[in-house]
């Protein structure tokens, strides 16, 4: 019995863990800004993802200083990780606020479907896939940086 235990620990530790390089990503399933489903069946090539509220809003100011269709354009998606935030401020303030941005925020509103993925404080992870596996993960926190893993 105590050896299934330690097997049963050691199989949500695995599944809690976050994505590594060479991982396959499943499809993913998010809503955006405005309540809207996003399936992401293959994952794009670049994905942002911010999990405090300075590093979204540098990635916010630095997208909204771009042409409508630039995360598109350039096969990327932008990740917020909101399930911090108290409902009442995520509906009252935050939720309206994204509601003015010209790009697309996808939003995880599930702590352990945020703990999936990768993060460092302070930093804004950037994601670079092939397909569905992950080849590559960095953390950057300027907007120099952000059009750099974008546009490469």
């Amino acid at each position: 019995m105590k050896h299934v235990i330690v097997l049963l620990v050691m199989v949500l530790s695995l599944l809690a863990a976050p994505y590594k390089a060479g991982q396959s990503v499943m499809p993913l399933d998010l809503k955006d800004q405005f309540g809207k489903k996003h399936t992401l069946k293959v994952m794009p090539h670049t994905l942002l993802m911010a999990f405090e509220k300075g590093t979204g809003a540098t990635v916010n100011e630095y997208l909204a200083g771009q042409d409508k269709g630039y995360l598109s354009a350039h096969n990327a998606a932008f990740v917020a990780d909101i399930s911090g935030m108290p409902s009442f401020i995520t509906n009252t303030f935050a939720i309206p606020k994204m509601q003015k941005y010209p790009h697309t925020v996808l939003l995880i509103y599930d702590e352990e479907f945020g703990l999936k993925f990768p993060g460092e404080e302070g930093k804004i992870t950037v994601m670079k896939f092939k397909g569905n596996f992950l080849q590559s993960i960095n953390y950057v926190s300027s907007a120099n940086e952000i059009k750099q893993a974008v546009e490469q």
